[in-house]
């Protein structure tokens, strides 16, 4: 009994520790962008949101597909070898060549880009530095969580997050506050991680660097079925966007996309959670005791107190806006009182997906994502012109929720089963 109450604190601590720093950075993260807003006009955040819109997209796409398959099979690989070389060097090989894909399709299609982000070639050239600087970010935490060293991804998380918040203030003070500073931004403090961090990674786990082709199918048959769920995801978080671009103003959509802004960063915190155990989870999925412990022991101690927090949000954040932003960006109180809905449901979803992706579901992952996406979409074509912003809102609770539904019920019909709990 003191063995199993001393595992549990060490357990419990190591999550507070890491869910803490993870934490602290994303939101430090998450409020950047909701000072941008102060700084910026209506109709220049909806050019902001429309062109970080399209930077998460090629982001998605090109880097976060292949995040799962490489903690899973690092993990798998470091079980058995004690390095992640040959893992490594293929999630390289992918970063680089999405760099160089994301930098020829926004030349080849600039005149559609800028058209619809309302900003200029000029602009573009910053966004791609934006994109460049979240893939390295991206990059770095991932080779951590690769190792095991959830500690410093979250300190990396914690460290992006503050500089990011901090260039954005001084580029404020300094006058020079505008699209192409606040994209300059995330590529300034992505160097300054991989300046930092490269320094504390433990180098001998990932030499000699090795292009094993067997590895290098296994990633790409994992990740080209994720690009699919994760392109879907995409869609899910900005496909309003997409609907609300042809039925409502640019002041509409940056107030739209202010409030999705508190959602979104709380669904990111959420995804804390899947980080932590996605390692644990992929190393112990055969153990039924471990897994039938995470579902049934860690899963509650953790949904309960998180409910609270997001009542609190619900309560608290509209008189937040009007300190704020006073009688601007009103009308992004009622989307985030609709959105916090679906972020109870964010939390339910996110403790099947390590699951999911330990034992290399993604047919059926990716599946889900996508009839949650059209859906989604369906559903925003038929409340936007009816409700406006609030219409896309609300169709994202019901797809979230529509998705909840069939996760469980897979859950309960095959999952339970395959591990014996």
């Amino acid at each position: 009994m003191f063995d199993w109450m001393k595992q549990e604190l060490k357990q419990g601590k190591t999550l507070l520790e890491f869910g803490f720093l993870k934490a602290v950075g994303q939101a430090l993260g998450m409020i950047a962008p909701l000072a941008v807003a102060k700084f910026f006009s209506e109709e220049l955040f909806g050019s902001y949101a429309l062109a970080k819109m399209i930077v998460f997209f090629f982001l998605t796409l090109l880097i976060s597909s292949s995040q799962a398959p490489f903690i899973v099979l690092a993990n798998q690989e470091r079980k058995q070898t004690g390095k992640i070389n040959k893992t490594f060097s293929v999630q390289l090989l992918f970063v680089l060549v999405s760099i160089f894909a994301f930098l020829l399709i926004s030349m080849a299609f600039h005149k559609v880009i800028t058209a619809f982000a309302q900003i200029s070639f000029v602009d573009l050239v910053f966004m791609f530095l934006a994109f460049v600087g979240l893939a390295l970010k991206s990059f770095v935490c991932n080779v951590f969580l690769a190792m095991g060293q959830r500690i410093k991804d979250s300190l990396a998380e914690l460290v992006f997050g503050a500089l990011t918040l901090a260039l954005v203030f001084v580029f404020y003070w300094r006058g020079v506050i505008n699209l192409r500073m606040v994209f300059l931004v995330y590529f300034i403090s992505a160097v300054f991680v991989v300046f930092v961090f490269i320094k504390v990674i433990d180098f001998r786990q990932l030499r000699p660097f090795s292009i094993d082709k067997q590895h290098f199918k296994d990633m790409l048959n994992f990740t080209k079925w994720l690009m699919f769920g994760a392109t879907a995801a995409y869609f899910v978080n900005w496909g309003d966007n997409l609907v609300l671009r042809f039925y409502v103003s640019m002041e509409d959509i940056g107030s739209y996309n202010l409030g999705y802004q508190v959602f979104k960063g709380m669904s990111m915190l959420t995804l804390i959670l899947y980080s932590y155990f996605l390692p644990f989870v992929s190393q112990h999925i055969e153990d039924s005791g471990k897994m039938r412990s995470y579902l049934y022991n860690k899963r509650p101690k953790i949904f309960l107190p998180v409910i609270v927090i997001i009542g609190l949000i619900f309560a608290v954040f509209p008189y937040i806006f009007r300190f704020v932003y006073g009688d601007v960006y009103q009308d992004s109180i009622a989307v985030l009182r609709i959105l916090l809905i679906g972020s109870v449901i964010v939390l339910y979803n996110v403790f099947y997906a390590p699951l999911l992706n330990a034992l290399k579901k993604y047919k059926f992952t990716q599946g889900a994502n996508i009839f949650q996406v059209l859906l989604n979409l369906l559903l925003d074509v038929l409340l936007v012109p009816v409700m406006g912003m609030l219409g896309a809102a609300v169709a994202t609770v019901i797809a979230y929720f529509s998705k909840g539904v069939i996760l469980e019920v897979y859950f309960r019909v095959r999952l339970r089963k395959l591990l014996q709990i």
